[in-house]
């Protein structure tokens, strides 16, 4: 049975396993194997700067067994946005549900917490990932997204945060807008889809970083 929890630096072991069992995720996000100490990154919140955001890196767990990691940040990098640093499930486990998992916990835990839209950066040369995202209505934030992109560049994802699921909210849901503009998404200026983008293109460049700013295929 799947069961999600939020993770410390209790989990610190768990977490080294999981990204060492994956080496293919740091090669094709920042050209090198993954190291321990990447855990320690995804364990912390520093790296998105101080600020009212809520940090939650949460594991998904099979009779013990961690398979899946979602790095969540409410609040970052607008108020009111969910951003998914990581939602990377373990090789040998996809296809069985855990990432649908993780982001319906992220979509309910963005609901919560008052945000409009859930946001997500992939690394652009990882062309399955950006297939997989647009598939699940996320759409790029600015035009440049359409273009290409060099190797290791950042293309910014959001879509809106979909109304909670019942029959008022089931017989109107509809596929989201291509500019985001859904159901209960917000209607972003270009100044602030700039500053977004800006916040996020800074994170992404500390050499560090082992999830942010791509978000790997989670199926």
């Amino acid at each position: 049975m799947l069961t999600l929890r939020a993770l410390d630096r209790g989990d610190r072991a768990a977490v080294v396993a999981f990204l060492l069992a994956d080496p293919a995720h740091a090669r094709t996000c920042f050209d090198r194997d993954p190291v321990p100490a990447d855990a320690d990154d995804l364990l912390s919140s520093a790296g998105y700067g101080p600020g009212r955001h809520r940090h939650a890196l949460v594991g998904a767990f099979d009779d013990d067994v961690l398979v899946g990691l979602l790095d969540l940040v409410l609040g970052w990098p607008t108020p009111q946005t969910a951003y998914l640093g990581l939602v990377h499930v373990h090789p040998g486990r996809r296809r069985a549900g855990v990432g649908a998992a993780l982001l319906a916990h992220a979509e309910q835990e963005a609901r919560d917490g008052g945000c409009r839209q859930l946001m997500l950066s992939v690394v652009a040369r990882h062309h399955e990932a950006r297939a997989h995202w647009h598939r699940r209505g996320f759409r790029p934030l600015t035009a440049r997204g359409e273009r290409a992109a060099g190797p290791l560049e950042s293309v910014v994802m959001h879509r809106p945060v979909a109304a909670a699921p019942g029959p008022a909210t089931d017989a109107a849901a509809g596929a989201p807008a291509p500019d985001g503009r859904g159901a209960g998404g917000p209607a972003q200026s270009p100044e602030a889809r700039r500053a977004a983008c800006s916040r996020i293109s800074r994170r992404s460049c500390e050499p560090t970083s082992t999830s942010r700013p791509s978000s790997v295929v989670a199926r």
